[in-house]
Protein backbone atom coordinates (compact mmCIF):
# COMPACT_ATOMS: atom_id res chain seq x y z
CA UNK A 1 0.00 0.00 0.00
CA UNK A 2 1.52 3.41 -0.85
CA UNK A 3 -0.36 6.46 0.39
CA UNK A 4 -0.36 9.88 -0.64
CA UNK A 5 2.01 12.56 1.14
CA UNK A 6 -0.22 14.01 2.69
CA UNK A 7 -1.52 10.85 4.70
CA UNK A 8 1.61 9.39 5.62
CA UNK A 9 2.96 9.44 9.47
CA UNK A 10 6.17 8.13 7.41
CA UNK A 11 7.22 9.17 4.02
CA UNK A 12 10.87 8.16 2.80
CA UNK A 13 12.39 9.69 -0.09
CA UNK A 14 15.29 8.37 -1.82
CA UNK A 15 17.51 7.47 1.83
CA UNK A 16 20.50 6.42 1.75
CA UNK A 17 23.24 6.18 4.45
CA UNK A 18 26.57 4.77 3.96
CA UNK A 19 28.48 4.75 7.69
CA UNK A 20 32.35 5.75 8.06
CA UNK A 21 34.70 3.15 7.48
CA UNK A 22 32.33 1.34 5.09
CA UNK A 23 32.71 0.81 1.56
CA UNK A 24 28.74 -0.46 1.26
CA UNK A 25 25.72 1.76 2.06
CA UNK A 26 24.34 0.28 4.71
CA UNK A 27 20.63 0.93 2.52
CA UNK A 28 20.64 2.91 -0.58
CA UNK A 29 17.26 4.51 -2.49
CA UNK A 30 14.81 3.67 -0.05
CA UNK A 31 11.30 4.89 -0.73
CA UNK A 32 8.70 4.29 1.25
CA UNK A 33 5.20 5.78 2.59
CA UNK A 34 3.05 4.26 5.56
CA UNK A 35 0.04 5.56 6.37
CA UNK A 36 -1.26 6.59 9.67
CA UNK A 37 -2.24 4.00 11.97
CA UNK A 38 -0.46 0.88 9.73
CA UNK A 39 1.60 -1.84 10.88
CA UNK A 40 3.98 -2.25 8.99
CA UNK A 41 6.69 -5.47 8.44
CA UNK A 42 10.44 -4.62 7.33
CA UNK A 43 12.29 -7.72 6.42
CA UNK A 44 15.36 -8.46 3.92
CA UNK A 45 18.42 -10.57 4.37
CA UNK A 46 21.45 -9.43 7.09
CA UNK A 47 23.16 -6.03 5.70
CA UNK A 48 19.68 -4.68 3.67
CA UNK A 49 19.60 -1.83 6.04
CA UNK A 50 16.40 -2.59 8.17
CA UNK A 51 18.32 -1.76 11.34
CA UNK A 52 19.25 1.57 9.83
CA UNK A 53 16.27 2.50 8.66
CA UNK A 54 14.49 2.48 12.17
CA UNK A 55 16.98 4.51 13.86
CA UNK A 56 16.51 7.11 10.76
CA UNK A 57 12.85 7.43 11.29
CA UNK A 58 13.20 7.63 15.01
CA UNK A 59 15.55 10.33 14.72
CA UNK A 60 18.24 8.68 15.96
CA UNK A 61 21.16 8.05 13.52
CA UNK A 62 24.12 10.71 14.25
CA UNK A 63 25.33 12.55 11.10
CA UNK A 64 29.01 12.00 12.29
CA UNK A 65 28.58 8.34 11.69
CA UNK A 66 27.85 9.06 7.97
CA UNK A 67 30.76 8.81 5.33
CA UNK A 68 28.03 9.78 2.69
CA UNK A 69 24.25 9.87 3.67
CA UNK A 70 20.97 10.85 0.62
CA UNK A 71 17.53 11.46 0.31
CA UNK A 72 15.05 12.52 3.92
CA UNK A 73 12.92 10.57 5.73
CA UNK A 74 9.93 12.75 7.70
CA UNK A 75 7.76 12.24 10.40
CA UNK A 76 4.09 13.81 10.63
CA UNK A 77 5.31 16.36 7.81
CA UNK A 78 8.55 17.47 10.13
CA UNK A 79 12.30 15.79 9.34
CA UNK A 80 12.55 12.97 11.41
CA UNK A 81 15.23 14.76 13.42
CA UNK A 82 13.21 16.63 14.69
CA UNK A 83 10.68 14.85 15.37
CA UNK A 84 12.06 12.31 17.77
CA UNK A 85 9.22 13.58 20.77
CA UNK A 86 6.33 11.49 18.30
CA UNK A 87 8.29 8.51 17.73
CA UNK A 88 8.89 5.83 20.46
CA UNK A 89 11.66 2.74 19.59
CA UNK A 90 12.10 -0.74 21.26
CA UNK A 91 15.49 -2.20 20.97
CA UNK A 92 16.32 -5.89 21.02
CA UNK A 93 18.28 -5.86 24.60
CA UNK A 94 15.59 -4.86 27.06
CA UNK A 95 18.14 -4.12 29.66
CA UNK A 96 19.52 -1.37 27.78
CA UNK A 97 16.15 0.08 27.50
CA UNK A 98 15.67 0.19 31.65
CA UNK A 99 17.76 2.64 33.39
CA UNK A 100 15.62 2.47 36.86
CA UNK A 101 15.65 0.11 39.45
CA UNK A 102 11.91 0.07 40.03
CA UNK A 103 9.31 -0.86 37.13
CA UNK A 104 7.20 2.39 37.66
CA UNK A 105 10.18 4.79 37.84
CA UNK A 106 11.71 3.26 34.34
CA UNK A 107 8.15 4.17 32.28
CA UNK A 108 8.16 7.61 34.15
CA UNK A 109 11.75 8.65 33.54
CA UNK A 110 10.71 9.72 30.04
CA UNK A 111 8.05 11.90 31.15
CA UNK A 112 10.12 13.26 33.93
CA UNK A 113 13.07 14.29 31.20
CA UNK A 114 10.27 15.66 29.06
CA UNK A 115 9.02 18.50 31.68
CA UNK A 116 5.67 16.18 32.28
CA UNK A 117 3.51 17.89 34.69
CA UNK A 118 3.85 16.01 38.04
CA UNK A 119 0.39 15.21 38.39
CA UNK A 120 0.13 13.49 35.18
CA UNK A 121 2.83 11.20 35.25
CA UNK A 122 1.62 8.48 37.38
CA UNK A 123 -1.84 8.29 36.12
CA UNK A 124 -0.01 7.97 32.13
CA UNK A 125 2.91 5.31 33.68
CA UNK A 126 -0.53 3.24 35.46
CA UNK A 127 -2.17 3.35 31.74
CA UNK A 128 0.98 2.46 29.91
CA UNK A 129 1.93 -0.67 32.22
CA UNK A 130 -1.97 -1.55 31.65
CA UNK A 131 -2.10 -1.04 27.80
CA UNK A 132 1.03 -3.86 28.20
CA UNK A 133 -0.55 -5.67 30.50
CA UNK A 134 2.38 -5.68 33.19
CA UNK A 135 0.51 -7.16 35.58
CA UNK A 136 3.62 -6.59 38.82
CA UNK A 137 2.68 -3.11 39.69
CA UNK A 138 5.02 0.05 40.10
CA UNK A 139 7.48 -1.29 42.91
CA UNK A 140 8.68 -4.44 41.00
CA UNK A 141 12.62 -4.29 41.07
CA UNK A 142 13.65 -4.34 37.20
CA UNK A 143 16.12 -6.74 38.21
CA UNK A 144 13.33 -9.21 39.17
CA UNK A 145 11.82 -9.47 35.98
CA UNK A 146 12.18 -12.08 33.22
CA UNK A 147 13.80 -10.97 29.96
CA UNK A 148 10.15 -11.26 28.48
CA UNK A 149 8.83 -8.97 31.55
CA UNK A 150 11.78 -6.54 30.77
CA UNK A 151 11.14 -6.28 27.56
CA UNK A 152 6.78 -5.61 28.33
CA UNK A 153 8.29 -3.18 30.63
CA UNK A 154 10.63 -1.21 28.70
CA UNK A 155 7.31 -1.47 25.74
CA UNK A 156 5.42 0.67 28.76
CA UNK A 157 8.37 2.77 28.50
CA UNK A 158 8.32 3.03 24.88
CA UNK A 159 4.34 4.25 25.18
CA UNK A 160 4.02 6.15 28.03
CA UNK A 161 5.05 9.37 26.06
CA UNK A 162 1.68 8.38 23.55
CA UNK A 163 3.86 8.68 20.44
CA UNK A 164 2.55 8.58 17.02
CA UNK A 165 4.79 6.00 15.49
CA UNK A 166 6.13 3.12 17.31
CA UNK A 167 9.39 1.27 16.01
CA UNK A 168 10.80 -2.03 16.99
CA UNK A 169 13.98 -3.24 15.80
CA UNK A 170 13.97 -7.07 16.72
CA UNK A 171 12.15 -7.19 20.28
CA UNK A 172 12.20 -11.00 20.85
CA UNK A 173 15.60 -11.71 19.62
CA UNK A 174 17.17 -12.44 23.25
CA UNK A 175 14.14 -14.00 24.47
CA UNK A 176 12.75 -17.55 24.46
CA UNK A 177 9.55 -18.47 22.66
CA UNK A 178 7.76 -18.04 25.96
CA UNK A 179 9.52 -14.51 26.11
CA UNK A 180 8.96 -14.07 22.38
CA UNK A 181 4.93 -15.04 22.98
CA UNK A 182 5.05 -12.08 26.10
CA UNK A 183 6.31 -9.53 23.94
CA UNK A 184 4.50 -9.68 20.67
CA UNK A 185 1.01 -9.87 22.67
CA UNK A 186 1.77 -7.08 24.75
CA UNK A 187 2.45 -5.17 21.48
CA UNK A 188 -0.80 -6.39 20.25
CA UNK A 189 -2.83 -5.47 23.11
CA UNK A 190 -1.26 -1.98 23.57
CA UNK A 191 -1.81 -0.78 19.72
CA UNK A 192 -5.19 -2.56 19.50
CA UNK A 193 -7.70 0.66 19.55
CA UNK A 194 -4.54 3.35 19.61
CA UNK A 195 -4.39 4.52 15.93
CA UNK A 196 -0.81 4.06 16.24
CA UNK A 197 1.71 3.51 13.60
CA UNK A 198 4.07 0.15 13.69
CA UNK A 199 7.14 -0.42 12.01
CA UNK A 200 8.33 -3.72 13.04
CA UNK A 201 11.90 -5.61 12.01
CA UNK A 202 11.50 -8.74 13.50
CA UNK A 203 13.46 -12.11 12.95
CA UNK A 204 10.83 -14.34 14.02
CA UNK A 205 8.54 -13.79 10.71
CA UNK A 206 6.00 -16.19 11.13
CA UNK A 207 4.81 -14.88 14.75
CA UNK A 208 5.23 -11.40 13.28
CA UNK A 209 3.30 -11.66 10.69
CA UNK A 210 -0.42 -11.98 12.36
CA UNK A 211 0.61 -8.20 14.06
CA UNK A 212 1.10 -6.29 10.79
CA UNK A 213 -1.07 -5.51 7.52
CA UNK A 214 1.88 -5.03 5.15
CA UNK A 215 4.80 -6.67 4.67
CA UNK A 216 7.96 -4.72 3.25
CA UNK A 217 11.39 -6.17 1.75
CA UNK A 218 14.44 -4.56 1.55
CA UNK A 219 17.46 -5.89 -0.53
CA UNK A 220 21.22 -5.99 -0.06
CA UNK A 221 22.54 -2.41 -0.41
CA UNK A 222 19.15 -1.55 -2.39
CA UNK A 223 15.73 -0.15 -2.13
CA UNK A 224 12.59 -1.62 -1.49
CA UNK A 225 12.18 -4.71 -4.02
CA UNK A 226 8.60 -5.84 -3.27
CA UNK A 227 5.39 -4.23 -0.62
CA UNK A 228 2.20 -5.55 -0.43
CA UNK A 229 0.36 -7.68 2.11
CA UNK A 230 1.88 -10.15 4.54
CA UNK A 231 0.04 -13.43 2.15
CA UNK A 232 0.67 -11.81 -1.32
CA UNK A 233 4.70 -10.87 -0.27
CA UNK A 234 5.02 -14.49 1.29
CA UNK A 235 3.86 -15.92 -1.41
CA UNK A 236 5.73 -13.95 -3.78
CA UNK A 237 9.35 -14.00 -2.04
CA UNK A 238 8.72 -16.76 0.56
CA UNK A 239 11.13 -19.55 -1.19
CA UNK A 240 14.06 -16.37 -1.63
CA UNK A 241 13.90 -14.76 1.89
CA UNK A 242 13.89 -18.51 3.33
CA UNK A 243 17.07 -18.86 1.30
CA UNK A 244 18.69 -15.77 2.22
CA UNK A 245 17.86 -16.89 6.14
CA UNK A 246 15.01 -14.23 6.76
CA UNK A 247 13.48 -17.17 9.01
Amino acid sequence: MTVSAGGAAVRVRGFGWRYAGRKAWACRGVDLDIAAGERVLLVGPSGAGKSTVLRAVAGLLDPETAAEQEGTIEVGGVPAAAARDRVGMLLQDPEASLVMSRSGDDVAFGLENAGVPAEEIWPRVDEALARVGFRHGRDRPTTALSGGEQQRLALAGALVRRPAVLVLDEPTANLDPAGTSTVLSAVEAALTGAGTTLLLVEHRVDAAAGLVDRVVVLESGGGVVDDGPPAEVFGRRGAALAAAGVW
